[in-house]
């Protein structure tokens, strides 16, 4: 029997799918962070990525009129880094001669390799990018799973409406990042829509290692409701220093973290009530092809990698699924038939809605808002998506 070798060439490491080469293969490119400050993510991404291939190697593979095709991926790493990422990107095109690309973790990075697909022509399913950026560039090849970044707090700042009283003042922070600078003007710019005061908006550095003196600038306005829109190291120094400087709101909310098995297990009971949003939850109940439900999907992900599934792998599953049912719509590999077969889809799968448009993005998606309730991730808001109602207001920290 043969070993499979995989060659490293420096720090770049490629890995190619298994696959029956006695039959038709669709060639799949992906490159990804399985190395550097994104890595967490990324290998979620490559997860929801083998979920999907292994799901449709084992039912036969992609039909493509008359023909079955089996999909293999290769996957290059990107190392966190954008350009290394437009550069392997571009290898997997010219040198691996992929037929389609999956995207990378990171509207940051995503805005780098989409333009070399644009470049050779190759359709992008940008699953984990949604920053308005990436879609106002006037590129035909760019496909995004999430609906845009500047609305996923959404849900949450309905929700605030819901209360008696409302809670009136907010305060933004943000690190010095594509997407979470798009998310926090998002937010600022809907709150004032629904006549919420956002009495408090301002950056810092990304990769922080201390809030507290922006905390405390945050104390001085006396806001209800601290909103961040950073990533876990951010939300888990945002708790802990306001816990340490006794900063007390009535709601907290951070668009990364709250949804991680970290978050919970750094701040023990001090994640309780603390809000996080997402564009997908596992106790959704969407029902579609390949995984046949959300929670067929989540059952197929727990058996195959263990409990902690989030948004991030499962929205890397639903990119390959979409471009499978746009070929299998084509009933064709050619770009230009399956782009227009994704330009028109409209449909339901295991995450939800989706139709794209114009500008390639995801029109129909909508966040959920879910709370942590007694260490226990519960999804609060809107109605239809709720497992328990929201716990409102949060208690002081000396009541704790």
């Amino acid at each position: 029997m043969k070993k499979t070798m995989i060659g490293v060439i420096g720090t770049i490491f490629i890995l190619t799918s298994s696959m029956a080469f006695a039959q038709e293969v669709i060639k799949i490119g992906a490159s990804v962070s399985m190395t550097g400050a994104q890595s967490r993510f990324g290998n979620m991404v490559k997860n929801g990525y083998e979920l999907w291939k292994d799901a449709v190697n084992e039912k036969g593979g992609i039909t493509v009129g008359a023909t079955k095709y089996k999909v293999a991926i290769t996957y290059y790493d990107d190392q966190s880094d954008p350009q290394v990422s437009a550069k392997l990107t571009e290898k997997l095109i010219t040198e691996e001669k992929v037929q389609f690309l999956l995207g990378p973790y990171s509207s940051g990075i995503t805005l780098a390799t989409s333009a070399i697909a644009e470049k050779y022509n190759m359709i992008n399913m940008a699953v984990l990018a949604n920053a308005d950026s990436i879609y106002t560039r006037g590129y035909k090849n760019v496909f995004s799973i999430l609906p845009p970044a500047s609305g996923i707090l959404n849900s949450f700042l309905e929700m605030l409406t819901t209360f008696s009283p409302v809670p009136q003042k907010l305060a933004v922070i943000y690190p010095t990042d594509l997407f979470p600078q798009n998310v926090a003007e998002g937010a600022r710019d809907y709150a004032k829509k629904m006549n919420l005061d956002v009495a408090f908006f301002e950056n810092y550095p990304k990769g922080a290692k201390d809030l507290s003196s922006l905390l405390l600038k945050v104390k001085a306005t006396k806001p209800d409701v601290l909103i961040g829109t950073g990533y876990l190291d951010d939300a888990i120094l945002a708790v802990r220093q306001s816990k340490d400087q006794r900063i007390d709101f009535k709601a907290m909310v951070f668009t990364t973290g709250p949804e991680l098995e970290d978050f919970t297990k750094n701040l023990a009971k001090d994640a309780d009530y603390v809000y996080g949003v997402s564009w997908w939850m596992p106790e959704m109940n969407y029902k579609g092809p390949v995984f046949d439900s959300t929670q067929g999907y989540a059952a197929l992900f727990a058996k195959r990698f263990g409990p902690g599934l989030t948004y991030q792998a499962a929205a890397a599953s639903q990119g390959g699924l979409l471009l499978q049912l746009a070929i299998e719509k084509a009933k064709s590999l050619e770009m230009d038939k399956v782009r227009e077969a994704l330009r028109s889809y409209e449909g339901t799968t295991f995450w939800g809605k989706t139709k794209f448009d114009e500008n390639g993005r995801n029109a129909m998606g909508k966040s959920v808002t879910f709370q942590i309730q007694n260490g226990v991730i519960k999804t609060v808001f809107p109605k239809e998506a709720a497992q328990t109602t929201p716990q409102f207001p949060q208690p002081t920290w000396s009541a704790r």
